[in-house]
């Protein structure tokens, strides 16, 4: 064996095992009913939020990065969900995939997302604890911490309406005779 075919054959192996670890440690896929897995999600604004800080509401997760146009695109619609259940048990909390805080925390601003905004730059809650492997996609969770719905991609109008249902359709679980909605 020459020199280069064994530095090969190394680097090969090594991208093989890193390949391999990567696999083991991503998640497995959410299903409707399965209890959300645990995660913990640090805000730009330096808070943090873990399912326990979340209890008794229903929760639209939004997986996105200011360079997805999709995920730009889905902006407006993800506005006008969160108004129209102003008042309700309902927390929107974004996501983002970005590298760059500074321009993320730019995009905020500049867009006027007043929700929480986490970033996970390097994948921890988006691709090893939910999984998430393409932009945007959303998870709804209800009040009892199940997994409610899981969308992967954005279509004009169709995700607005599919999302829109499924948080309607959680919110109804989460709003019992002793919690008026």
């Amino acid at each position: 064996m020459t020199r280069s075919t064994g530095i090969k054959v190394r680097l090969g192996v090594a991208f093989l095992g890193l390949l391999a670890s990567g696999l083991a440690a991503s998640a497995a896929p959410l299903k409707i009913g399965d209890p959300t897995p645990a995660f913990n999600l640090q805000t730009l604004d330096g808070k943090t939020i873990t399912m326990a800080s979340l209890k008794g509401k229903v929760v639209l997760l939004d997986f996105w990065a200011t360079w997805c146009g999709p995920c730009r695109k889905a902006l407006p619609e993800l506005k006008e969900l969160l108004q129209k259940n102003t008042g309700k048990p309902l927390v929107l909390i974004s996501v983002s995939a970005d590298e760059d805080r500074k321009a993320l925390e730019e995009f905020v601003h500049t867009n006027g997302m007043s929700w929480p905004q986490a970033w996970d730059a390097k994948g921890l809650v988006i691709g090893g604890v939910f999984g998430v492997n393409n932009l945007p996609s959303y998870v709804v969770i209800n009040a009892e911490g199940r997994i409610a719905y899981v969308m992967r991609g954005w279509a004009p109008m169709s995700t607005s309406a599919l999302l829109s249902q499924a948080v309607s359709s959680a919110l109804t679980t989460a709003c019992t005779a002793d919690k008026v909605c």
